[in-house]
């Protein structure tokens, strides 16, 4: 009875939708056909205007309606049997009949930090159908088995309660009606802000209706997940989420993508290991234990689904003590994988754009000073293709330029690189100033490059920190007093080519204070 009614209200929801909207097209070709037949042939002009002004409305009243009518596509993954991971079924199946529900026919580990059910239902979800569970990888890696069942129990609590059933329908519910009403903005034709008045508050009331639905749900699957977990491990887990997904968006940017530009990316069997490497750093847990501590305060968004994070991790930890402290001494939920390096290689390559297939996979090393060196040629600023147009021949490497420079070349060089506003007002000794300094930015990066090819420095990995420059002690100091030679009055070369020879001075002793 409780599915009847829920399916009766996405029809009556759905229906009405499609009653408002067929009406509204029924009315602009009604509009449409009126003026082509009573207007004069002098008003031509006008009837164009009106009639484009109409089929401007009627587009996105179309495509809405089309959004309603196609199924969510699949959700990309790699699909694991009972007989490829028997551990993880087990652990699914056992807690749906904590939950008491019927298991799922399919689990498919995703790569996002995410887990979701689905249910190919019939008749609007009165009739049951295959269910699909969706757990991505990152979980498994970030949290501990006590985390993990606390996400599996809320997520087969939606299976319990029948909430996937009607889930299809009211998503694309949900997605056509504001794809109209985010399609017609404030302003503009009376028409336009008639229809667009019309569906905003048709789409109020419909998202009122859905929405307190949904939010509901979160909440019943929430309280089902405290039943068979515990109260302090579902807290515990939701506590974990927003700190895993940032250290997981940090991990694609900061270390996974570094070399992309390089056309490098790390080897697909340590892709998973690496984000497992990030968060046991001890300096990257520091980091995300005030994500931990405070869940985010997430700006109230009328179209969520969800009630926020904070709200749901207070309305558990409100519940009364069930004399289940949290396991967080379990070990990571990643255990129940077998030849989880197997499976995360599988991954791997769908965690990233489909132009990763044209990048060469290397070790964590390779990429990091592949990456290093690329984006120090990047920040050299055609350096040298600029040297080689002013000076009318090929200056093709370091030496070249510094031996333009023994030449007395160096304001000419600098005086052709990209100017700031003020540096192209300036004049005179000003304007070699800037010149210089502009100069020192671009061929910086030039002498740490070929500092590195020498072997005086090199780029280090390190999940403590992102990657980095690492000199030999005392070099930095060097490089940067040779650096302010090179752009002195009169320039001085001699002080840079030492160092790319591996010939750095002695650094000059600190004076002993002395009291008074």
């Amino acid at each position: 009875m409780r599915v009847s009614v829920r399916a009766l209200q996405a029809v009556g929801l759905l229906a009405g939708y499609y009653l408002l909207t067929a009406g509204a097209l029924v009315g602009l070709a009604a509009f449409d056909i009126v003026l082509l037949t009573h207007t004069a042939a002098t008003h031509v002009f006008t009837e164009a205007r009106v009639i484009g002004a109409t089929v401007v409305v009627a587009i996105p009243l179309v495509r809405g309606l089309l959004m309603t009518r196609q199924r969510r596509g699949d959700i990309p993954g790699v699909a694991v049997s009972p007989e490829e991971q028997p551990e993880l079924w087990a652990r699914v199946r056992g807690l749906a009949d904590l939950v008491g529900t019927r298991p799922p026919q399919e689990i498919r580990l995703i790569p996002q930090v995410n887990a979701a059910v689905t249910e190919d239902v019939h008749l609007l979800g009165l009739l049951p159908g295959r269910r699909r569970m969706f757990l991505g990888m990152p979980l498994l890696v970030g949290l501990t088995s006590a985390q993990l069942d606390a996400v599996l129990a809320h997520e087969l609590a939606h299976y319990a309660n029948h909430d996937v059933r009607l889930a299809a329908a009211t998503v694309r519910g949900r997605a056509g009606i504001l794809a109209v009403v985010r399609a017609h903005p404030p302003g503009g034709m009376f028409l336009t802000e008639l229809m667009r008045s019309l569906l905003a508050r048709y789409a109020e009331l419909y998202l009122r209706v859905s929405q307190s639905v949904s939010r509901r749900q979160e909440v019943a699957a929430d309280l089902a997940a405290v039943r068979v977990a515990g109260r302090d491990n579902v807290a515990a887990a939701l506590r974990q989420l927003p700190a895993l997904d940032a250290a997981y968006r940090y991990y694609l940017d900061r270390y996974v993508s570094v070399g992309w530009d390089a056309g490098l990316i790390p080897r697909p069997e340590g892709f998973y290991g690496g984000l497992h490497a990030l968060l046991r750093e001890p300096a990257r847990q520091r980091a995300l234990e005030s994500l931990r501590r405070e869940p985010p305060e997430a700006e109230a968004d009328p179209y969520d689904s969800h009630p926020p994070l904070a709200e749901r991790v207070a309305a558990i930890e409100s519940l009364p003590d069930d004399g289940r402290a949290p396991r967080c001494s379990t070990p990571p939920a990643s255990g129940l994988l077998r030849d989880a390096m197997r499976v995360g290689t599988r991954l791997a390559l769908l965690a990233l754009p489909p132009e990763a297939a044209t990048k060469r996979a290397v070790d964590w090393d390779v990429l990091v000073r592949g990456a290093g060196q690329a984006a120090l040629l990047r920040a050299a600023g055609g350096l040298l293709s600029t040297a080689s147009a002013v000076l009318r021949r090929p200056v093709p490497d370091l030496t070249a330029l510094l031996d333009a420079v023994d030449a007395g070349c160096l304001d000419a060089v600098a005086d052709a690189l990209p100017k700031s506003e003020p540096a192209r007002r300036a004049s005179g000794r000003l304007a070699r100033e800037f010149a210089r300094t502009a100069f020192l930015e671009v061929v910086r990066p030039l002498v740490l490059a070929a500092l590195t090819d020498a072997g005086h420095a090199r780029w280090r990995h390190s999940w403590a920190r992102p990657p980095h420059l690492e000199f030999r002690p005392g070099w930095e100091a060097a490089v940067a007093a040779a650096l302010a030679a090179l752009v002195a009055e009169p320039p001085d070369t001699r002080p840079v080519r030492d160092v790319l020879r591996g010939i750095a001075p002695e650094p000059t002793p600190s004076p002993t204070p002395t009291g008074p």
